[in-house]
């Protein structure tokens, strides 16, 4: 891998992520995983429930583009969670799937350019180059 690599995703790879013409989904940088902001779409494309729901199926996508890149997210080092409603809760929320205490951002705004999204989470890790 060069010292910096762009993640681009299928459709079906990327669901909930936005097109990669935009940016790329992920950036690995040698050791060095940062993660472009996961919504909390479920697999069909769906957006479900509200910030719970939603901040946990952000958690448990926000490794797919590592992984496709042949990587993992192994320590967290920085994560930024960006909330239009109830930001606190949904920052707090974050903690327990995240690994303790990382460098953290919480953003509170009116509202997002996609309508109806609640929060978004993006991560900054140590990567692991094998899967």
């Amino acid at each position: 891998m060069s010292a910096r690599e762009p993640v681009y995703l299928s459709p079906l790879e990327g669901v909930g992520l936005s097109p990669a013409d935009v940016f790329s989904h992920a950036v690995i940088a040698e050791n060095t995983v940062a993660v472009s902001g996961r919504i909390g779409i479920d697999p069909s494309g769906l957006l479900l429930g509200g910030c719970h729901t939603r901040l946990t199926q952000s958690c448990e996508t926000v490794q797919v583009p590592p992984r496709a890149a042949g990587a993992k997210l192994t320590v967290v080092v920085k994560s930024e969670v960006v909330a239009p409603h109830d930001a606190s809760a949904c920052a707090k929320l974050g903690h327990k799937f995240l690994p303790p205490r990382p460098a953290s951002s919480l953003y509170a705004l009116k509202a997002f350019a996609m309508s109806g999204l609640p929060v978004e989470l993006d991560v900054t890790a140590i990567g692991s180059p094998y899967v």
